[in-house]
């Protein structure tokens, strides 16, 4: 549902349609102890042991912050809302706690750098790309 006031600006108003009509992007529970080992930049992703890296020396997220990460990882080539964040870490549409995945961010930014991932405002998230 979007609730649009006369007041709002019109980028205001095309950021909420293009909030809702992103959460219609089908994002499923994905697989986290696949094997897969990702690098973006300076920072290696072993999902097997579920260790992260930062220039060679490992750094510890929580459970939380490393399933956030590898999501974005994951689908680096999207922008994903923090719905679709938690949908693919949990397996429930039903949102949980918007606050956390967004807490999530916050640590895994304060941990690995600020710029890994970026925040497109109104919409959600994504790992930083690479030039």
């Amino acid at each position: 549902m979007i609730i649009v006031t006369f007041s709002d600006p019109e980028e205001q108003v095309v950021e909420k349609i293009k909030a809702v009509l992103a959460e219609d992007q089908e994002i499923e529970c994905i697989p986290i102890a696949d094997g897969k080992e990702m690098a973006f930049g300076d920072v290696e992703i072993h999902t097997k042991q579920r260790q992260v890296f930062l220039k060679g020396k490992e750094v510890e997220l929580t459970t939380r912050e490393f399933d956030v990460l590898y999501t974005l990882a994951y689908y680096h080539d999207q922008v994903l809302t923090t719905r679709q964040i938690y949908k693919a870490i949990t397996g429930e549409d039903v949102m949980g706690d918007y606050h956390g995945i967004e807490s999530s961010v916050y640590a895994i930014r304060k941990k690995l750098g600020h710029d890994i991932i970026q925040n497109v405002r109104g919409y959600g998230y994504q790992l930083k790309k690479e030039e």
